[in-house]
């Protein structure tokens, strides 16, 4: 079906978003969105899509900058989950060590994870400003203030009904995927590796707490039904 608007879920590695990518993908018909293979079952990039699939896209999910937007002609809203940053560092470092294309990673430590991968530093900042090399804490503020919703991952549920309300989305219950599995805790990590982390996602670490303010203040506008609701959607999904 065509229309002139387009939602854009940004899917930052890490942070629960393959879990609301299959929700998302839920919401459309085959052939109205776009997230690297859902075209005729084709993998393919945003550069090989003509102009006429273009027009029956109405979505848009992957791991995009910001600015995906902009290789179509409509008008568009963005929505992303964001995560603390340390524990998404850690998921991604272990994650990626069975992953393929990551052989890399299997026999670095996490000290040389942080201090040589992309995936390690500020990767949610440069893909919410857009900018791959030096990503603008600012940038990346101001375009998060125009997303339509902010979710936060480690209020999954809540960000979920709050997607919900904001996009009609319909059937939302799901089982988490893509968990990373066999990895240590936060606690259980030298604190000499955190601060490590910590240093390296400074930008990430101050971008996360803006986002949990923009997520609040949405979820602070619920009404008692709407909190009943999300109180019952939450004990069903335990």
């Amino acid at each position: 079906m065509t229309n002139d608007n387009l939602t854009v879920f940004m899917h930052i590695p890490k942070t629960g978003g393959t879990t609301l990518n299959d929700i998302f993908r839920k919401q459309y018909l085959f052939g109205e969105i776009f997230d690297h293979d859902s075209l005729k079952g084709i993998v393919k990039t945003i550069d090989k899509v003509t102009t006429e699939e273009k027009k029956n896209i109405n979505a848009v999910a992957g791991h995009y900058f910001y600015g995906i937007h902009q290789h179509f002609q409509k008008s568009y809203t963005y929505f992303t989950m964001m995560r603390e940053p340390i524990d998404r560092v850690l998921s991604a470092y272990y994650f990626l060590q069975n992953y393929p294309g990551y052989e890399r990673v299997k026999n670095m430590s996490l000290e040389e994870f942080v201090l040589q991968e992309p995936e390690a530093n500020n990767m949610q900042t440069k893909l919410v400003s857009g900018q791959t090399l030096n990503p603008s804490l600012e940038k990346a503020k101001e375009n998060l203030r125009t997303f339509k919703a902010v979710g936060i991952t480690e209020l999954f549920n809540e960000s979920l009904f709050l997607f919900k309300k904001e996009f009609d989305w319909k059937n939302i219950y799901y089982k988490k995927q893509n968990i990373t599995k066999s990895r240590r805790q936060k606690q259980e990590i030298p604190a000499s590796d955190i601060n490590l982390i910590r240093k390296h996602n400074a930008l990430d670490l101050e971008l996360y707490e803006f986002a949990k303010q923009l997520f609040f203040q949405k979820l602070n506008t619920l009404t008692i039904d709407e909190r009943k609701e999300l109180q019952k959607f939450k004990e069903q999904q335990k």
